[in-house]
């Protein structure tokens, strides 16, 4: 997971205090998401369907005080899951979609191959801040794996996290520790193919969600689209977000 790896080596380092989770430990754990909170004393674990109350996310430890609490439901986490949910999807659609939306997405030109391809933009909410969405697909003889975070470095108000225990299609956890709000979450379904993690910080409010999905699809039906180099590296996409590239097919043929 290229972008996976980049978008997480760029977090500030809260998680790795109390909270640590896997893909493929939640896909062979049989049930809820694993976790391993680590020596934290102060945390509240909240399982889907729980009554979580927005207002206190967050609340424990090295607190930011002045913190503005998320209103209820928070429709900048409806939003950035919606628009994450889509780019790790790796379906040809989506960079139109989220270019509709606003998220002015373009391709990373120096990364792309008939395998691998990732898109970057941003997008501003009012109240919350400018969030930068990156996504991308990588794929493998019978499997493609699409990956998408969202971020924002210092959020000007807490975000929801607590939304997502009351979203009847995930189950999952929150862990809420001294230096913030973690969770993770799978997508119901037999078998399992979509992860989500949302953290964040206390002090800083930054903010991260990441979607992980595992699309049983062959390389050949990536969606590629071909870059324009023409003034640089990074362009907006073309015209036709499905468009073959060399040794991919669309994946609508």
């Amino acid at each position: 997971m290229k972008a996976a790896r980049a978008a997480r080596l760029s977090c500030p380092p809260m998680l790795a205090v109390f909270f640590l989770v896997a893909a493929p430990a939640l896909a062979s754990s049989g049930g809820g998401a694993a976790i391993a909170t680590g020596p934290a004393p102060k945390q509240v674990l909240l399982a889907a369907g729980d009554n979580a109350d927005n207002s206190s996310s967050g609340s424990a430890g090295a607190d930011n005080g002045s913190a503005v609490p998320a209103p209820v439901p928070d429709p900048f986490l409806a939003d950035a899951l919606k628009a994450c949910r889509d780019g790790a999807s790796g379906d040809s659609g989506t960079v139109a979609r989220l270019a509709a939306d606003g998220w002015g997405p373009s391709v990373n030109g120096d990364t792309q191959t008939p395998f691998y391809q990732a898109f970057s933009g941003e997008k501003d909410f009012d109240g919350v801040g400018s969030a930068d969405i990156t996504f991308s697909q990588e794929v493998y003889p019978t499997m493609t794996e699409g990956y998408c975070s969202v971020s924002i470095d210092t959020a000007l108000r807490r975000v929801g996290i607590a939304d997502l225990s009351k979203m009847a299609d995930l189950t999952g956890q929150i862990v809420q520790g001294d230096d913030g709000v973690a969770s993770t979450w799978e997508v119901k379904g037999t078998p399992v193919t979509t992860y989500i993690q949302v953290d964040q910080h206390n002090q800083d409010l930054y903010f991260i969600l990441d979607v992980t999905t595992l699309i049983q699809k062959p390389a050949a039906k990536l969606p590629f689209v071909q870059p324009d180099t023409t003034d640089g590296p990074d362009q907006e996409p073309g015209p036709q977000p499905g468009a073959d590239g060399p040794g991919a097919t669309n994946a609508n043929d």
